[in-house]
């Protein structure tokens, strides 16, 4: 689903008009997992379902109560129960909305939800006034926002991109003197706020601009993107819009010229994503298969880090073995100083010349005492050294549980879902349970793009794909991507004898498609296939590779 600022703005200017004036009846859980305000308009009832994790939201008829109650939505509910729906509105093209709630129609609101999605970090705020009373954010200490109860609420900060209302063309044209290398669909994405991939292309082919890059766009064509850009933003803003469902892209607010005819047509938006939801992404197959992998890999995450913690301190311990080789020795060297029966003795280190205060083992000789010390020296030598092995075993593995994290982020369909949880099971992190059934072969079904000269850049939606993608499908001389110091996706660009526009569109989609899509600059490495190889008795997709070039690389959005 393509949930960009343009759909957000038709979306919540949509669930305004219904909700605005209405009172809060009741607030609960639905057996789907998802959470349900319920409000009371004269005359009927209209549910607002946001979907946990926070995804999307809007009105549907459904929301069955869920048997047992949760913390989250009945402290909401003690809060808002009788409160009014002020207004429902959003930042003009910012993917974050906020319910405005009062004590009666006519009184200013007190209360806000506030609702981000704004990518990997997407949260529930709720408020009284600025002060924040329950929230999703899990508490991270020294993160830049404080959203924990008793905080006061900060909104995030704008992108530093243009709105699109009264773009003109002069003024694009100014913006995009920097994106010249770049195609007109990547330069409007990095460019103007609101505007996915999706939306950047259909843009580009209502102008006849498809697949060119800013260089060699005509000068009048500026003023045709401008004029195209701040019509549809008009139109998104009055909430006039045509939803439509593709059987690929999912919902969107209009109907897209340069792909075929929608699988289906509806009156609202919000109709749309309730279809949407139930019959594919937002399944409560889906939604129950995502929570159990979730659960698993946090609760391995967690299980490993604590081993780590527990590691370090015993290396640390260990790592002072030295100190009792110095010790014995020193104990040898000056018997003749330390008198029988004593309990502890002050020498100077042969090493370091520095005193000492030995401790002695009264009924010990001198020797005996020496020999003791011994013992532990090579007790704690071997223990550095196996302790040192099992944290490198077990910072392995956390690697590899955050690649697994990021395909189950990634997820878009039940399907996906179905190959992270044959990993998983395979690699002993889950219980083999086939309630959810699905087959556990690895699927060819990976993300294909086009470079600007038709070379073809395949990108894994997993481990087990990315394996079988650089392994197996790709050839010798192919050019294999991926992000240096983060998980994600193995990227192929399918030429050996690539041009520099094409190795950075293929260094950019490694970006985009790793947990450091959201940095400003990534490190991609990038070699030839046949300088890839498995990593001996590896886990699914851990590869390591010679005769590497890097780059720093924007994420290019796709």
């Amino acid at each position: 689903m393509h949930l960009d600022g343009f759909f957000f703005n038709a979306l919540v200017a949509g669930i305004n008009k219904e909700l605005q004036g209405s009172r809060v009846e009741d607030v609960y859980d639905s057996q789907e997992g998802n959470l349900i305000l319920q409000f009371r308009a004269p005359g009927h009832t209209l549910r607002l379902e946001i979907t946990i994790p926070l995804q999307t939201f809007y009105l549907s008829v459904g929301g069955r109560r869920a048997k047992t109650a949760g913390t989250f939505s009945q402290t909401l509910k003690k809060h808002m129960a009788t409160l009014f729906c002020s207004s429902f509105t959003n930042p003009p093209f910012d993917r974050r909305a906020t319910l405005a709630l009062a004590s009666s129609p006519d009184s200013p609101p007190t209360h806000f939800l506030h609702l981000e999605i704004m990518g990997r970090q997407n949260d529930l705020i709720f408020c009284e006034q600025q002060n924040i009373i329950l929230s999703t954010r899990p508490n991270k200490p020294g993160a830049l926002r404080l959203l924990q109860p008793g905080d006061n609420y900060s909104p995030p900060d704008m992108p530093s991109k243009v709105s699109p209302a009264g773009l003109s063309g002069s003024l694009l044209e100014l913006l995009l003197a920097n994106q010249r290398n770049n195609s007109c669909d990547q330069a409007l994405v990095k460019t103007v706020m609101g505007i996915s991939p999706l939306l950047a292309t259909e843009i580009c082919f209502r102008t006849e601009v498809p697949d060119t890059a800013v260089s060699d766009i005509p000068l009048h064509v500026f003023g045709l993107l401008a004029d195209e850009i701040a019509k549809l933003g008009a139109a998104t803003l009055q909430g006039d819009c045509q939803p439509v469902l593709y059987s690929q892209q999912g919902p969107y607010w209009i109907q897209l010229k340069h792909l075929p005819t929608p699988a289906l047509e509806f009156d609202t938006l919000s109709a749309a994503l309730s279809h949407w939801q139930l019959q594919s992404h937002g399944s409560n197959q889906f939604r129950l298969l995502y929570q159990r992998l979730h659960k698993a890999l946090d609760s391995a995450v967690k299980r490993i880090q604590r081993a780590l913690d527990k590691q370090q301190i015993e290396l640390l311990r260990a790592r002072d073995f030295e100190q009792y080789r110095q010790t014995a020795d020193t104990i040898l060297a000056c018997l003749h100083q330390i008198p029988k029966g004593a309990g502890h003795i002050t020498l100077p280190n042969i090493y370091t010349g520095e005193f000492q205060d030995i401790s002695l083992d009264p009924a010990l000789s001198p020797s005996a005492n020496a020999t003791f010390y011994y013992k532990k020296y090579g007790k704690y030598k071997n223990a550095a050294a196996k302790v040192q092995k099992q944290i490198d075993s077990n910072s392995s593995h956390l690697g590899y549980l955050q690649s697994l994290d990021y395909a189950l982020e990634s997820a878009a369909t039940l399907e996906d879902l179905q190959e992270v949880l044959a990993e998983a099971e395979e690699s002993g992190i889950i219980r083999r349970q086939r309630k959810i059934p699905g087959p556990s072969r690895i699927t060819d079904n990976y993300l294909s793009f086009s470079t600007d000269l038709g070379t073809t850049v395949l990108v894994g939606k997993n481990n087990r794909q990315n394996e079988r993608l650089t392994l197996q499908k790709a050839e010798k001389d192919h050019y294999w991507f991926h992000c240096r110091y983060s998980p994600g996706s193995h990227v192929i660009l399918c030429t050996s004898n690539p041009t520099e526009s094409e190795l950075t569109l293929a260094a950019g989609l490694a970006a985009w498609h790793s947990k450091e899509r959201e940095s400003a600059k990534v490190e991609v490495v990038w070699t030839q296939v046949k300088n890839v190889k498995k990593i001996p008795r590896g886990k699914p997709g851990m590869v390591q590779y010679t005769n590497f070039q890097s780059m720093l690389i924007e994420p290019i959005p796709r």
